[in-house]
């Protein structure tokens, strides 16, 4: 902000010079101004005959209507012999044609009328969404009840997504810093199944009857929730609902248990022939919106949130090292989230970039913050919290969400409390006790023969063959 009343000021210098200043005009740098307060938006909570736990929200300023249900069947249910299946499965529920309609019907009937019907998946939920004029409502929801309940995952169309699965998998070393997001995932969630890797072998071995399988396992309304916003009367919409889901029967939804991912600390090294190297080194710490997050969170915007992180300013601009670099306080639910730090640095200083990062994590433990760095992050995050509430389908959205993955209505407000009462001393408390630079996950993917010095000199090193 001063930069930018410097340069404002250097253009009205001359103007201010001849006609003067206002005497009750204030310091721009003393100026305060309150933050603002979105308007909370409250859903209407409904529950169907079925069991479906409805969120709806009426906005009425536009004539669209938009909605979006999440079940739990993510990537981590998947079965250990067919990892890419909810991928898969998403993708072909979506372009498979559903109820008495092959693809092509779906297809049209949406282009015609100027909607969207979508399926996406990732590691815990899988959602099917719409978004439609109003006028066309009746129409909409229908194709989107048959995409949901009775998708018919064509064959062809299930060969055609497997064809692009398999040639994703075959490319998929092109990139150094695809090679190591995938390794680091691997490595730092290690004995769970949310660290596990697609290959040629499972994605081949997917056949209709494992989406069939999939979708008759999971998708039960009285284990999913619906948010839906727009142009509609909410007990008309309830009605409309009933209908169109009249056929979608409730029953048990049985989710396993998986302990905790167990990664095993070391240099995991990827042979790459590239000008640049790429680093990410990290451990696991504690799930989201558990006691310590909120200040990890924190403590990660010091380290690598912007231009203004000490990542950055150490290995970027003072240096001139690296051409990226970052960090950050990943969210966990179910396992923990991970703190870690990433780089992509000049390949011949490899390893002083390495001992630059760990410094900086180092320092973290071992000194506070000033508070004026912990000011500025702590206002990074309180200043964005406007853009939660962009649109109401948004934050219908992330109520299903919270209410899907079991965390208290207020968990948010309760982060931003934390946020606002954290001191440098809780910053140094929380990486003591949770960041242990000596236990980290380190994956380098880069051309061993150009680096300054051995990646031995820093520890165990664990060579990843490309597969």
């Amino acid at each position: 902000m001063k930069a930018i009343w410097s340069l404002l000021g250097a253009a009205l210098l001359p103007l201010a010079l001849a006609q003067g200043v206002p005497s009750d005009w204030p310091d721009p740098f003393k100026m305060q101004f309150p933050r603002l307060q979105p308007a909370v938006i409250q859903p209407t909570r409904v529950q169907l005959s079925n069991g479906l736990t409805v969120l709806l929200v009426e906005d009425r300023s536009l004539p669209f209507v938009s909605g979006r249900i999440y079940l739990q069947a993510g990537s981590i249910y998947e079965p250990d012999d067919k990892v890419g299946l909810s991928g898969l499965f998403a993708s072909v529920m979506r372009t498979g044609g559903a109820g008495e309609r092959d693809p092509g019907a779906v297809d049209e009937i949406l282009e015609t009328l100027a909607a969207s019907v979508s399926v996406s998946s990732d590691t815990l939920f899988t959602s099917v969404a719409f978004n439609t004029l109003s006028e066309n409502l009746d129409q909409v929801l229908e194709i989107w009840a048959d995409v949901l309940i009775r998708p018919r995952f064509a064959q062809e169309r299930l060969e055609l997504e497997k064809g692009r699965a398999l040639e994703a998998i075959r490319r998929r070393n092109d990139q150094p810093t695809q090679i190591a997001v995938r390794e680091f995932l691997r490595r730092i969630q290690e004995g769970h199944p949310a660290g596990r890797v697609s290959s040629a072998a499972s994605v081949g071995s997917i056949t209709r009857e494992d989406l069939l399988a999939f979708h008759q396992r999971f998708f039960k309304p009285n284990r999913a929730v619906l948010a839906i916003s727009g142009d509609f009367n909410t007990q008309e919409m309830v009605a409309r609902l009933e209908r169109v889901l009249r056929d979608w029967r409730p029953g048990e939804v049985s989710l396993p248990s998986f302990a905790p991912p167990s990664p095993k600390p070391a240099i995991y090294f990827v042979q790459k022939e590239t000008n640049q190297s790429v680093i990410y080194m990290g451990n696991p710490t504690v799930t989201a919106f558990a006691p310590g997050y909120s200040e990890l969170d924190l403590a990660s915007r010091v380290l690598g949130d912007g231009f203004n992180s000490r990542l950055f300013l150490e290995v970027r601009t003072k240096r001139g090292l690296a051409y990226a670099t970052g960090g950050a306080q990943t969210q966990g639910f179910g396992w923990p989230g991970f703190f870690y730090g990433a780089s992509i640095s000049r390949v011949d200083k490899t390893v002083e970039v390495i001992e630059l990062m760990l410094g900086q994590f180092r320092d973290l433990r071992e000194r506070p913050v000033s508070p004026e760095e912990l000011e500025l992050f702590r206002n990074n995050i309180l200043n964005a919290e406007v853009f939660r509430f962009t649109s109401k389908q948004a934050v219908a959205e992330r109520i299903a969400r919270t209410q899907m993955l079991g965390l208290p209505a207020d968990y948010y407000e309760r982060y931003i409390q934390q946020i606002q009462a954290a001191t440098p001393a809780d910053l140094q408390r929380v990486m003591q006790q949770f960041v242990r630079p000596e236990e980290f996950v380190i994956v380098v993917v880069g051309d061993q023969r150009q680096f300054d010095k051995p990646l031995s000199s820093l520890g165990r090193v664990v060579e990843v063959p490309l597969e």
